[in-house]
């Protein structure tokens, strides 16, 4: 899979569970990429993913629905070089991973990886990102105690500066209770390039996930047909 055919306004969803159901609830609502993880206790959620071996019988049924799935791989524990060798199989199409946890041999797979920082990542460390491969970067900037609360202007200043620092396209998480009437704001940042809507805004049922994905697609959809994205 390349990424490079998605364009700006790509619109992914984080699943809060790997759920086949969760996943048709996304595509209904216009979503292009899905996202599910393992190895790690997910914050925004709640929820814990077991390994690749638990979690693959329920990640095949995720991409059975037909979207690219992306993988979390871990965070600390994380799958092994033989597992990375055969996530196609698994139905996985890139994977994302944050940059302090993201072991080189995670490239063998073949797939795009896109790193993510965090809100403790050292800005000096941003445009060292450019000697990694690809051209994507999940920008997650918001502090921990920021998290569920209002966007802020601040947010939109430092993706920003690390799209100028890093010359990345953007995939940027709903880390805050973002409304999609504000997305316009979010794309003023040239760097911006995807949204990435998870458990904060979704909710953890069908229903709510359908509802928010829905509504983010309108938002992206009116801002493409302004020449905005």
């Amino acid at each position: 899979m390349s990424l490079d055919l998605y364009g700006r306004g790509t619109l992914v969803v984080s699943l809060p569970k790997n759920d086949p159901e969760l996943a048709r609830a996304a595509q209904e609502g216009g979503a292009d990429l899905l996202k599910v993880h393992v190895n790690v206790h997910h914050r925004a959620s709640g929820n814990g993913f077991g390994s690749l071996e638990e979690e693959g019988e329920r990640i095949r049924q995720v991409a059975a629905v037909g979207l690219p799935v992306g993988l979390v791989p871990g965070e600390e524990a994380m799958i092994t070089p033989e597992e990375t060798e055969r996530l196609s199989q698994w139905g996985i199409s890139f994977i994302d991973v944050y940059l302090s946890h993201l072991r080189l041999y995670l490239y063998r797979s073949g797939l795009p990886v896109i790193p993510a920082i965090n809100a403790g990542t050292p800005p000096h460390l941003w445009t060292g990102l450019r000697a990694l491969p690809g051209d994507w970067l999940e920008a997650s900037v918001v502090p921990k105690e920021g998290y569920g609360q209002e966007a802020r202007g601040e947010d939109l200043a430092v993706l920003a500066a690390v799209g100028q620092a890093t010359g990345r396209k953007l995939l940027v998480p709903s880390q805050r209770a973002m409304d999609p009437e504000d997305l316009g704001l979010y794309f003023r940042v040239p760097e911006v390039h995807a949204i990435m809507i998870g458990a904060v805004v979704t909710g953890q049922e069908p229903d709510s996930l359908y509802q928010a994905t829905a509504a983010f697609r309108r938002s992206l959809d009116r801002l493409r047909a302004k020449g905005w994205v």
